[in-house]
């Protein structure tokens, strides 16, 4: 007997073949097929639909139990098949950019090993161009970065990521106000070729000719520093407020300059139990 077709007991949860088919990820029609061939092949009636719903028969709420059981089974057999396949149950690869490698991950990866000790952990650390590489190459199990054209349909959203401008604190801008683009057209942008933002923000000024320094690393760490040395302003994630020096203000944008950063999955791996349950806690470190 096909799984597949048990897995049509959602429709009891939802309580409507609409829900169940968007919760399946089905077509209402192609579920209404699933239905008819399951009771066709078992020969009983399972489910009583009208026009309130849809509800078991009194044969579905016997049988129920079971197939609920048959496809959780099928479910951690698979699980356990893909970790396995990863090269073990006990292993998590993460690739993330580095300040969020600083400032959100080691609190969700220290939860996460408290209740999973014997979890092994690899971590690294790079841009969205390594990210995607690491992907491809099957050196990460997943990734935290922006989502594009390669890899929407594996991206999960998780945060929003706005992009401050760090400026030194002698800087004659308001604490209390976003600064355009506009009042920085005076002073020295410290441009990293490896952030993004700085791509839309270049955008949204038009002909607007920023007075760039062009910075080739992706430590925005380093970029502090030079700010802190009055060398210029930088355009930075509101992470970065973390480790601001005194002498360093972080203010935001305006307009505002915001990138979705989610999670995107190895395609070239089954998304495991481990790995699913690894994305729950990010996600809940995020909300």
């Amino acid at each position: 007997m096909d799984t597949k077709k048990l897995s049509i007991l959602a429709t009891i949860q939802a309580g409507s073949l609409k829900k169940a088919a968007e919760k399946l990820n089905y077509t209402q029609s192609g579920l209404i097929y699933l239905v008819n061939s399951l009771e066709e092949e078992i020969g009983l009636r399972l489910l009583k639909r009208n026009s309130k719903g849809v509800t078991l028969t009194e044969a579905g709420k016997a049988l129920e139990p079971m197939i609920r059981e048959i496809v959780e089974r099928e479910s951690k057999l698979n699980d356990k098949i893909a970790e396995i396949c990863q090269g073990g149950d006990n292993k998590l690869r993460i690739g993330a950019y580095p300040i969020y490698a600083c400032y959100c991950l080691p609190a969700v990866v220290k939860k996460f090993r408290a209740n999973h000790p014997g979890i092994e952990f690899t971590i690294h650390v790079g841009v969205a161009e390594d990210i995607e590489k690491w992907l491809v190459e099957d050196t990460i199990d997943m990734g935290i970065t922006e989502a594009d054209g390669k890899n929407a349909d594996r991206w999960t959203y998780l945060f929003d990521d706005e992009t401050y401008v760090a400026v030194p604190a002698n800087y004659p801008f308001s604490e209390e106000e976003p600064i355009t683009l506009d009042e920085l057209k005076d002073y020295p942008v410290l441009y990293s070729v490896y952030n993004p933002a700085c791509t839309a923000i270049e955008r949204l000024g038009g002909s607007q000719q920023l007075n760039k320094i062009t910075i080739s690393s992706t430590d925005g760490s380093a970029q502090l520093c030079m700010v802190e040395q009055g060398l210029g302003v930088a355009f930075l994630s509101s992470l970065y407020i973390n480790e601001c020096p005194p002498t360093v203000r972080m203010i935001p944008l305006s307009p505002p300059v915001i990138r979705p950063l989610g999670i995107v999955v190895n395609p070239q791996v089954r998304t495991s139990g481990l790995i699913r349950e690894f994305i729950t806690h990010l996600k809940a470190a995020m909300a």
